[in-house]
């Protein structure tokens, strides 16, 4: 199969690349992350060197997929030559994909103890795969496909996708500090509105080759493929204007409730370190469960679930139904061609939150140099079978960078899930945090498929913030403190 030139997705490289989650990877165990911290640990929020920040606006998008590859095309060029081709060979595919916007996003010391945050967020993610399977550009039709994939039955694939908008609270506090080391916890509750799902589940397909009288081909011989979508997008009509269409969409929603909690362990400088600032650490150590939630949507009218098995479905019989196909009741009618079963879905579904472990360690070296260091445990993926639940591609992250208030230099390091290995970076001027996750993807023109980007604005008070005068009137300072246990001869 040749490459596709494909001039519409021009738009979307875009949209998709510069639009908009919880990779801001940079500023991870920063103390200068304010707000955006809640998106890691929302204990995190408590020692921070200023008493309040806002982030009106940031905005992030990752995404990584080994199905396919885009040519041609760099963040440093024009995407009007870009080109995409499969990717050959025979191996598991995927895709990942997540992005977010964050409106309003502030945080506001309460005390030198206490802090509280408060936002708006849009998430969405995308998780797709497929067991092994084979694919050629040299393939014309759905018998070549089949024949060389005859050494990998049975088939099977999943596609699950959750957009919503969140409104979000945070609450954290200091439960322990002696003068060495604090202890803070932070619990994160979150009101959704589930504004967008949809899944796809194919299993079991297997097939056989057609008796030798009967010609070259394959014919079904089981199967399932089972498809949903929110019922939302029924409400969708070509014939009404986009702002009324809009408002049809947004109509009917469910809304729940998800909440993250964390914990953060800092370790004081040594009693022979004084380097003038209260805010000042050794090593902090964040552990966090994140989003603790799902999101229920009503199926659409067109979603269905067929099985295979009815005689006489050959590979020629399956191109020629569907040949023809241009809309979605098109699509169902032809599947109902070829199935042995098929049935309409009612009801709700749950699609369940990419709920994971993160582990952060952020060490401080000196002066302004700091090294961080980021674990991702995927919990939901101990969910029971047939559980409807999204994925962070999220594994591994070590984040050296050099940081004060008004500047930075950030460079991660990240291996993912799917054992790819990125070298990203970042920079921080006044209140503009600018980072991208993958640098080849400025500079090599086949590898804008797998990276990411993030954007923020953080505005922040011009004098930070006096620990000291923030605590009871009857609590010694820590310099105080270590006068009294150390007195000097």
């Amino acid at each position: 199969m040749r490459l596709v030139k494909n001039y519409l997705l021009i738009p979307f490289l875009l949209f998709y690349n510069f639009l908009a989650g919880q990779n801001y990877h940079a500023i991870n165990g920063s103390s200068y992350a304010g707000s955006l911290s809640t998106g890691v640990n929302p204990a995190s929020i408590v020692y921070v060197p200023y008493a309040w920040d806002i982030t009106p606006f940031a905005a992030q998008v990752t995404q990584s997929t080994n199905a396919v590859t885009i040519k041609n095309y760099s963040l440093l060029s024009s995407p009007k030559n870009a080109e995409v081709s499969i990717q050959n060979g025979s191996k598991k595919r995927f895709l990942f994909a997540n992005q977010d916007i964050r409106l309003l996003n502030t945080r506001i010391s309460l005390n030198a103890k206490a802090a509280v945050a408060f936002g708006v967020n849009i998430r969405n993610y995308l998780y797709a795969a497929n067991n092994r399977s084979d694919w050629q550009d040299t393939i014309s039709g759905l018998a070549d496909f089949m024949k060389i994939n005859t050494g990998h039955l049975p088939l099977s694939g999943e596609f699950v996708g959750s957009t919503w908008a969140e409104v979000y609270g945070t609450y954290a506090q200091t439960i322990i500090d002696d003068g060495n080391r604090l202890l803070n916890v932070g619990v994160t509750l979150k009101i959704n509105s589930a504004l967008a799902g949809g899944y796809v589940i194919a299993q079991g397909i297997n097939y056989l080759p057609l008796p030798a009288a009967n010609g070259n081909g394959y014919f079904i011989t089981s199967g399932s493929l089972q498809y949903g979508y929110s019922s939302n997008f029924d409400n969708i009509d070509s014939n009404k204007t986009a702002a009324a269409n809009r408002k049809a969409f947004l109509q009917n929603r469910y809304s729940g409730v998800s909440a993250d909690i964390g914990f953060e362990y800092i370790l004081l400088p040594g009693e022979d370190t004084d380097e003038g600032d209260d805010n000042v650490y050794d090593t902090k150590i964040g552990i966090s469960i994140m989003d603790l939630g799902s999101n229920k949507f009503r199926h659409g009218r067109r979603s269905r679930l067929a099985t295979a098995g009815r005689e006489g479905i050959t590979d020629s019989v399956i191109e020629h139904k569907f040949s023809t196909v241009s809309t979605f009741d098109n699509f169902n009618d032809s599947l109902a061609g070829i199935s042995n079963s098929i049935t309409a879905i009612g009801g709700n579904f749950i699609i369940y939150e990419a709920t994971r472990l993160l582990i952060n360690i952020d060490k401080h070296i000196t002066q302004n140099f700091f090294i961080n260091a980021e674990i991702t445990v995927p919990i939901i993926s101990l969910a029971p079978k047939n559980t409807l639940f999204i994925r962070d591609m999220n594994l591994l992250a070590l984040t050296p960078r050099w940081e004060t208030k008004s500047f930075g230099a950030y460079f991660p390091f990240l291996f993912n899930s799917r054992n790819q290995l990125w070298v990203g970076g970042a920079f921080k001027a006044g209140p503009v945090l600018f980072g991208i996750d993958n640098l080849s993807n400025l500079f090599l023109k086949n590898r804008s498929q797998s990276g990411g980007l993030y954007l923020a604005f953080t505005i922040r008070p011009g004098k930070k913030y006096d620990r000291g005068e923030h605590y009871p009137g009857d609590r010694l300072s820590r310099k105080e403190r270590r006068v009294l246990e150390c007195p000097k001869l």
